[in-house]
């Protein structure tokens, strides 16, 4: 299945969850983000709480990046 304008890293590439032999994974066509999903959780909620931590991630770097130049 395909998530387009999905992936929490570049946020604007394609996402696709895909499964191998070993598990389930979203992988981004555009950046290449690969992450696999939990058991026991669907690929949409793993993508939402993806989003969550790189959201928390990037607003931490912008107030180090803020206290940095103050």
């Amino acid at each position: 299945m395909l998530y387009f304008k999905a992936c929490p890293k570049c946020l604007t590439g394609t996402v696709e969850h895909n499964t191998d032999p070993w598990s389930e994974y979203l992988q981004c066509l555009n950046c290449g983000l690969m992450r696999d999903v939990p058991d026991g959780q669907t690929a949409i909620e793993h993508l939402k709480q993806l989003h969550v931590q790189f959201k928390e991630q990037r607003a931490a770097e912008a107030a180090e990046e803020g206290a940095a130049v103050a």
